[in-house]
C-alpha cells in the first residue's frame, strides 16, 4: 500500500507517527508524511516523502501550540493559572486553529494523496479537516491514529473531554458530566456552528451531533494507549482498537548515559521532574520542585527541555540534591527513577509507565488534565492541580507516591498492558487487515453488481 500520514509537527504527535511509519515500511508499504515544517528534518532523515502544511496553516498551528507569549488560550482552562478564563478568547483560538484551517488541510491533503497515489490516509485526531470533511470526500479511506492517552470517541462511560473530570460512575459524577456537556453545548455553540459552515462549504450536510461524535464515524480508530489507562471502557464502537505504546526508534543511535548519571550514588531515590518538550509558560512545576524537594534525602533531576535554558527560567539557587539539565535521555534515566513528576504529556506518561515508574501529574492544559485523571484512576500516580502546586503540596505528593508501594505496582501493571498491546507493529497489522477487508468487500459488491 501507499499511505499518507497526516499529523501535527510537535514531538508528542510526530514521534508516534514515525513509529507507525517505521512499522508500515517494515511490512513493505510506502509512507509519506504531511505535517508542519518543524517535522521536515525528522521525516526526511527517515527517507520518507514529506508534504508540508500550507504556510498559513503552519503559522496558525505553531502560534497556538508554541506561542511566543508562553500562553495559548487554546490550551484551555487549566493552563490559565492565576488568571480568569476568557471564554471568548478560548473559543476564538479553538475556532481559528481547529476549524478555520480546514480549507488549507483539505487542499493540502487532496494534493498530497493524489501526488503520492495514496491508497489510504492515516490522520492525527488534532487535524479536523480529515475528520469533518475528507472522510466523506476523499476517494481513499481515512483512518485515525491517536497518540493520546484517552480515546477521543465520546461515550456514556466518560465525561466530556477537556477538564479531566472523573468517569461518571456515581450519581454525583454522572450529574456533573451531564452539566458539563450542557455547558459545553452552550459555551461552544459558535464552534459547532462554524464546523457546520465548513461542511456546507464543501457540499456536506450538517453534523448529526457534536463535533467529537465524528471520531466514532471513521472505519478504523487506533489508540496508542490501553484500556487499563482509559477507564477500562466498554462503550466504544468496534472500529476502535487500543494498540499500546508506539515508541519511535530514530535512525541514529540513542545518546549514551551521561557520565554524571552513571556516577550518581544509588543510595537515595531518584525523582525526575519535567514539563515536557513544548511547555512555554512559566515553569511553575520546576519552581515548586526546586523549593519543595530541596535538601530531602533524594536525588532530584529537573529537565527544562531543549527549547529552554536553565539560566533563563529564574529557578533560583537550587540545593545540592538537585540537578538541572536541558535534556537527559529517558532510556538512561527512567530505569533509575523512583517517581516522575510531570505536566502529563502522553509521551512522558507512557514512557514512565513502560519503565514501571509511578507519577505525580500536574496538568497545565491541552489534553493533560485527561491524562492526569486517568493516571490517578489507574492507581499509577496522583493528580495535583496547578493552583495547588505549591512547594509543600508537591513535596507531600512525591513523598506519598514514594512511600506507598501500590503506586509502583499499578505503574508496572499498566506498563505491562501498554507493552503487551503490540504497539506500532499491531497498529500496522490492523491497518493492513482493514485495507484487505475493505478490498474484499469492494470486490464482492462489484461482483454482485456485475
Amino acid at each position: 500500500m501507499r499511505i499518507v500520514q497526516a499529523c501535527l509537527p510537535v514531538p508528542g504527535h510526530l514521534s508516534p507517527n514515525l513509529a507507525l511509519a517505521q512499522a508500515l515500511r517494515a511490512r513493505g508499504h510506502q509512507v509519506a508524511v504531511y505535517s508542519g515544517e518543524m517535522a521536515r528534518d525528522a521525516v526526511e532523515r527517515e527517507g520518507m516523502t514529506f508534504f508540508p502544511f500550507h504556510p498559513s496553516l503552519d503559522e496558525i498551528v505553531m502560534r497556538h501550540v508554541l506561542p511566543a507569549s508562553g500562553y495559548s488560550p487554546a490550551a484551555g482552562a487549566s493552563a490559565a493559572r492565576g488568571r480568569s478564563l476568557n471564554l471568548k478568547a478560548v473559543n476564538a483560538a479553538l475556532k481559528e486553529w481547529l476549524l478555520e484551517t480546514i480549507p488549507y488541510q483539505v487542499a493540502d491533503v487532496e494534493r498530497a494523496t493524489a501526488a503520492f497515489d495514496a491508497d489510504l490516509l492515516v490522520t492525527d485526531p488534532g487535524l479536523l479537516g480529515p475528520i469533518l470533511v475528507l472522510k466523506e470526500r476523499l476517494p481513499v479511506p481515512v483512518v485515525v491514529f491517536s497518540m493520546l492517552v484517552a480515546c477521543s470517541v465520546p461515550g456514556p462511560q466518560v465525561a466530556p473531554s477537556g477538564r479531566g473530570l472523573p468517569p461518571p460512575r456515581t450519581l454525583p459524577s454522572r450529574a456533573r458530566a451531564w452539566v458539563e456537556g450542557a455547558l459545553i453545548d452552550v459555551l461552544h455553540s459558535d464552534f459547532h456552528g462554524t464546523a457546520n459552515e465548513m461542511r456546507l462549504r464543501f457540499g456536506l450536510p450538517k453534523l448529526r451531533g457534536r463535533v467529537p461524535d465524528e471520531y466514532g464515524r471513521v472505519p478504523l480508530f487506533l489508540v496508542a494507549s490501553t484500556p487499563e489507562l482509559d477507564y477500562e471502557r466498554t462503550d466504544l464502537p468496534p472500529a476502535v482498537h487500543y494498540v499500546g505504546a508506539c515508541v519511535w526508534k530514530g535512525g541514529t543511535a540513542p545518546p549514551p548515559m551521561p557520565a554524571w548519571l552513571a556516577e550518581l550514588p544509588r543510595d537515595r531515590p531518584v525523582i525526575h521532574v519535567t514539563e515536557g518538550t513544548i511547555h512555554t509558560r512559566e515553569p511553575l512545576l520546576l519552581r515548586a520542585a526546586t523549593e519543595g524537594l530541596r535538601d530531602l534525602p533524594m536525588h532530584v533531576i529537573l529537565t527544562t527541555g531543549a527549547h529552554r535554558r536553565p539560566d533563563e527560567l529564574d529557578l533560583g539557587p537550587w540545593a545540592a540534591n538537585i540537578r538541572v539539565e536541558q535534556f537527559v535521555p529517558h532510556h538512561a534515566l527512567f530505569p533509575l527513577t523512583s517517581v516522575v513528576v510531570t505536566t502529563g504529556g502522553a509521551g512522558t506518561v507512557t514512557t514512565a509507565l513502560l519503565a514501571g515508574v509511578p507519577l505525580v501529574v500536574v496538568p497545565t492544559g491541552w489534553d493533560l488534565p485527561e491524562n492526569a485523571q486517568r493516571v490517578a484512576v489507574s492507581g499509577a500516580g496522583v493528580r495535583l492541580a496547578p493552583h495547588d502546586c505549591t512547594p509543600i503540596r508537591l513535596r507531600a505528593a512525591v513523598e506519598r507516591v514514594l512511600s506507598d508501594g501500590s503506586y509502583r505496582q499499578h505503574a508496572r501493571r499498566v506498563g505491562d498492558a501498554l507493552r503487551q498491546r503490540g504497539g506500532a507493529g499491531q497498529a500496522a497489522f490492523l491497518i493492513e487487515e482493514f485495507a484487505a477487508t475493505r478490498e474484499r468487500t469492494t470486490a464482492a459488491v462489484a461482483g454482485g453488481v456485475s
